[in-house]
């Protein structure tokens, strides 16, 4: 029973890993099993049967939520760009209450200086947007590249490996802070979409038995997979120890991050075709998704 329980609660924690604005740090120490993960990656060279025996049934969990749910967003974004778009903006704005009750609660002085610190942070991150969307659009040859195709997408620029691996590590940096939606940061950086797709075309290979299509997605994805290992192992002791020295820091560069979300999710999106009912319906959603994600981070 505890072994289910288990996986379980590592299907949750999937599931929070794709959804942007949904952070599965967070909702795993609402389950009471952060610490214990940490600690597990933290000592898997010192104890590996422990450890591993204790991370098995997350991680089955977890990559069952992806599988499970990862195809059902391809869908949305393809069919409901706006809603599913603005409905996620309604996530990551919904954390926001608790990632001020964690970061603004001393005195006045304390709080313009964390005021300053996440407006800092959220003109980076869209400066930072503007400058890999330059060096991105100059590094593609061909034309305009397909996004229904996410693999052939992410491996076009000139240093596709590189950037994908690096995208890996930050992913997995994300994982292991509570608080920050690993997906929403993908989001912004313009690589959720793309890896979404390529990994739904890996299950669609497997079911269509169709090896060519699998062996090229899994070789495109893999430098991606890679850094996320290397990451959790390189930032799951310094995050820890971050978390325990520089709490409120952390937090509030995190609410730089949600500040600056609406300026990249939406970054080169055409509102000319948009219509008025999905725009309504967009919002109505982004109203919902506030109050889901605000009541999510009130049990943490």
């Amino acid at each position: 029973m505890k072994y289910i329980s288990e996986l379980l609660k590592g299907v949750i924690i999937g599931v929070a890993n794709i959804l942007p604005g949904i952070s599965g740090g967070m909702l795993a120490i609402t389950m009471g099993v952060y610490d214990k993960i940490i600690h597990a990656v933290n000592r898997i060279f010192k104890e590996p049967v422990k450890s591993i025996r204790i991370l098995f049934p997350y991680g089955v969990g977890a990559v069952a939520g992806i599988v499970f749910l990862s195809l059902v967003f391809e869908y949305l974004f393809h069919t409901y760009p706006v809603q599913t778009k603005l409905s996620f903006l309604g996530l990551i704005g919904g954390g926001l209450p608790t990632l001020f009750r964690k970061s603004f609660t001393r005195e006045h002085l304390d709080k313009m200086r964390g005021i300053f610190t996440a407006a800092l942070t959220c003109g980076v991150v869209i400066l930072i947007t503007f400058v890999a969307e330059t060096i991105i659009a100059s590094g593609k040859s061909g034309g305009e590249v397909n996004m229904a195709t996410g693999a052939y997408y992410l491996s076009s620029g000139r240093f596709w490996i590189l950037v994908l691996f690096l995208i890996g590590i930050v992913a997995a940096a994300t994982m292991v802070v509570p608080g920050v939606s690993g997906s929403m940061i993908m989001m912004m950086l313009g690589f959720y979409e793309p890896i979404l797709q390529a990994n739904n075309a890996c299950i669609r290979a497997i079911g269509s038995m169709d090896f060519e299509s699998l062996f090229f997605n899994v070789m495109v994805l893999a430098p991606y997979f890679t850094g996320m290992v290397v990451g959790v192992f390189l930032f799951a002791k310094g995050v820890e120890k971050l978390l325990n020295t520089h709490e409120c820091l952390m937090y509030r560069i995190v609410i730089g991050l949600v500040f600056s979300s609406p300026f990249v999710i939406f970054w080169g999106f055409s509102w000319d075709t948009v219509k008025l009912y999905e725009l309504m319906g967009g919002i109505s959603l982004a109203l919902l998704g506030y109050v889901i994600a605000d009541l999510l981070g009130g049990e943490g």
